[in-house]
């Protein structure tokens, strides 16, 4: 355990290096600025009530903390209006970089732009919106997220001797950037491996709640328990679902994968309650966005987009995420 716990520190040191990798000094042979006064960095988490974002925000206090720059924070809590005004109140603050966690692909933009306006250069990390002028994006493709989850299911259904499966989809918040881009790289993985035909899906929304993923999959059970698997777009739902599960005298009948690796659900993998997760680093992610602010303060040119990759977990390799989780999550 002490091993693992070596490799994954060194895991995200590799990936901050690669941060540092895509850098290019602000003119040849200049070496990066150093800072004149203390940096303030304004961040917009999208919704502190997620286990996952919760865990992001505890990456960027280590960071900050590292660097010596302080942190004025705020909590969109989904709603792009009170987004907006907290973007509004940072910029009133005078803060001197923005790390931005989009909660809409669309809505979201007026942040961005209320912050181009104010000359207040923007880092998005985590969830990103369409359109206004950022720096860069420090964060994962969450389509890959989406498409690990076909994968998965086109090997489950290769392995079940099956012509046909049925399973419950368990998506996000309606319109949230994050469940947007799960469900495109879902769905098209599914259409590439011929399985729209041979899958039948039960779609509904449970809004990244565990409470609402168990009440929304005991609702669909109670009139139905004919399910081969149950795929959430977040390990909240599926946590939820397995509660619903194991409450409808199904546990072990349904095959259950969520995304993100809570600690919780990487426990129930190596349990063997959970088939799969699929992790996105929190680690990385977090301390990335804040890194990439203060480069960008240094006069360091930075790529426009510096991704993290997806990981598929399953009960063969669960012990390493295990490390990294304990590390994140907050109790």
């Amino acid at each position: 355990m002490k091993n693992s716990f070596r490799l994954n520190a060194l895991s995200l040191l590799v990936m901050l290096a690669a941060i540092s990798a895509c850098k290019t000094s602000k003119a040849p042979g200049q070496a990066p600025k150093e800072l004149e006064k203390e940096s303030v960095i304004g961040v917009s988490y999208q919704n502190l009530a997620f286990p996952y974002v919760a865990a992001l925000q505890k990456a960027c206090q280590n960071q900050a903390q590292k660097l010596g720059v302080k942190l004025i924070e705020t909590d969109a809590c989904n709603d792009t209006n009170k987004e907006l005004e907290n973007v509004e109140r940072m910029l009133g603050q005078k803060v001197d970089c923005l790390a931005f966690e989009a909660a809409s692909l669309d809505a979201s933009v007026a942040s961005i732009e209320a912050a181009n306006r104010a000359g207040i250069p923007v880092v998005q990390f985590n969830g990103k919106a369409n359109g206004g002028d950022y720096v860069t994006f420090v964060g994962s493709n969450q389509i890959e997220s989406g498409e690990l989850l076909g994968s998965w299911l086109a090997d489950f259904y290769k392995n079940s001797g099956k012509d046909k499966l049925r399973g419950i989809y368990l998506r996000g918040v309606p319109g949230q950037v994050t469940d947007i881009a799960r469900n495109d790289g879902f769905k098209n993985k599914l259409k590439n491996n011929g399985l729209i035909e041979k899958v039948q899906l039960i779609e509904q929304y449970a809004d990244y709640d565990r409470g609402k993923g168990q009440s929304v999959t005991e609702s669909i059970l109670s009139k139905d328990k004919n399910f081969d698997f149950i795929i959430a777009n977040n390990d909240d739902m599926i946590l939820g679902a397995l509660q619903a599960v194991n409450q409808a005298g199904l546990t072990g009948k349904l095959a259950l994968v969520g995304v993100d690796g809570l600690p919780e659900t990487l426990e129930a993998i190596k349990s063997g309650q959970i088939a799969a997760t699929v992790f996105q680093d929190p680690e990385a992610q977090g301390a990335g966005g804040i890194q990439a602010c203060v480069d960008h303060l240094k006069g360091i040119k930075l790529e426009k987009q510096i991704l993290i990759p997806f990981r598929l977990v399953s009960r063969e390799n669960v012990d390493q995420f295990i490390e990294i989780a304990k590390r994140v999550y907050v109790k």
